[in-house]
């Protein structure tokens, strides 16, 4: 009389468990991936904001110097301001630097002795380079 077992085998265990294995074994690659990928953009990030507020630094100095000098100097804290006239009042502008690729642009009113924010944005600092390598389907038949 042989009797044959009616329980899971041997190797069906070792195949769930081996299955296991690799799935947790691919779950932590993933999670692995994603951290560093998200480690990378909160550094280009802080990266970013530190170099803003650098630059908004530099800028809320200069346009203190404006203001405190009475006058129209030609740079103040190493940057150059240039001047226009528009209407009675003066206008003065200047740039500083946030990143390599962006600057923040001011534009302050010069009114009696006060300095009136017009503009206070951060614009590229390189020039748009278009890429035409790639054909396009310009919506014409192919021929």
């Amino acid at each position: 009389m042989n009797q044959r077992s009616r329980g899971t085998g041997v190797g069906t265990v070792s195949l769930i468990m081996i299955f296991t294995v690799l799935c947790l074994t691919v779950f932590a690659m993933l999670t692995l991936s994603a951290s560093n990928a998200e480690k990378l953009l909160a550094d280009k990030t802080a990266s970013f904001v530190k170099g803003y507020y650098e630059g908004d630094a530099l800028a809320t100095a200069v346009q203190a110097s404006i203001a405190g000098s009475g006058g129209f100097p030609e740079s103040a804290c190493g940057i150059d301001i240039s001047y226009e006239q528009e209407g009675a009042a003066a206008v003065a502008s200047y740039s500083c630097p946030v990143s390599d690729v962006q600057d923040l642009r001011v534009r302050l009113r010069l009114d009696k002795g006060k300095a009136v924010v017009l503009e206070w944005k951060t614009t590229y600092s390189q020039e748009w380079e278009t890429d035409d390598s790639i054909m396009v389907w310009d919506g014409e038949d192919f021929e």
